[in-house]
């Protein structure tokens, strides 16, 4: 696992301060309605995201000038405030793949190696990229039921948002997982879920949730229908709203026109309020980004 600081991209996007009143009607690049408004109760949102980046399969480990434009993007999305960001979680990563990342987003890392190596040798797994860290939680590896095929794995660091250390906001559980691909893995999906809520205590005693809200990031592999994401459901709140039970999918994230990736949030206490979910289409994978705004106890209007 690593953990990495760097600057920002400097005062280019300092400049881009006057157009952050137009951020009410991000996400402009989404092609998706926003979701209703929050009301304001004082707690600053935060966009948060997810993204399978095709790094080994499409990119063969490459950690080019790809990983820039995608970066660029993303910084369109906050209008350039890359404070914005509480976390995005990146999925199909080859080590150096995430590092980049970080480096041109100006934010930190942390990842799991799930024991299987990219096309040029490196690392493979799943990436979660943040501003701040109270602490990085010891990566896991998820349930493989039938010990065929790669592992799959888990990374959860316990983060500030850029500048709660000056205000009484308690940190956040924030994740970046990919479950099982396979029509017949129901069940062995259904392991990797219950794992993350409930099975799971990294601290040896407590499971994820235990201490507050816990935001999960990840390519699940499956439609919001399926049974082995009940837990989920029924556990926390999504991104994209109510539960769906088959297409045409609201915000689909996958080439072939499904919903396969998420944005959930659960733990003692109040879980949080998202709005705005919307997906982001890219040349550079066959997943969409997909991302939302996330805020602490915010009213829905």
């Amino acid at each position: 696992m690593t953990t990495r600081r760097t600057r920002g991209r400097g005062a280019a996007r300092a400049v881009v301060t006057v157009l952050l009143c137009l951020l009410v009607a991000l996400p402009a690049r989404s092609g998706a309605a926003p979701d209703a408004a929050a009301v304001p109760d004082g707690s600053r949102s935060h966009y948060v995201g997810t993204f399978n980046i095709y790094g080994n399969i499409g990119h063969r480990g490459d950690a080019g000038d790809w990983i820039r434009d995608e970066a660029d993007a993303i910084g369109d999305l906050t209008a350039g405030d890359l404070d914005r960001w509480l976390f995005i979680g990146l999925q199909e990563v080859c080590e150096a793949q995430g590092e980049r990342f970080a480096r041109e987003l100006g934010m930190r890392s942390a990842f799991v190696d799930t024991g299987t190596k990219c096309a040029d040798g490196q690392p493979y797994g799943n990436t979660v990229l943040f501003h701040s860290a109270v602490r990085i939680l010891p990566p896991a590896l998820l349930p493989d039921t039938d010990g065929r095929g790669g592992r799959r794995g888990v990374v959860c660091a316990v983060v500030r948002a850029p500048g709660a250390e000056h205000r009484p906001e308690p940190p956040v559980t924030v994740c970046s997982t990919h479950l099982t691909v396979g029509g017949a893995k129901g069940g062995e999906r259904r392991a990797q879920t219950g794992f993350l809520h409930g099975g799971w205590r990294p601290d040896g005693v407590h499971p994820l949730g235990a201490d507050g809200p816990v935001l999960l990031a990840g390519d699940l592999n499956a439609p919001p229908g399926a049974p082995e994401l009940d837990v989920l459901y029924g556990a926390g709140r999504e991104a994209g709203g109510p539960r769906e039970t088959g297409p045409q999918y609201a915000r689909p994230t996958y080439d072939d026109g499904r919903k396969i990736d998420y944005l959930f949030s659960w733990g003692e206490g109040d879980p949080g309020r998202w709005q705005r979910a919307a997906v982001r289409r890219t040349p550079n994978s066959d997943h969409g980004f997909y991302y939302a705004e996330w805020s602490r106890g915010a009213r829905m209007g």
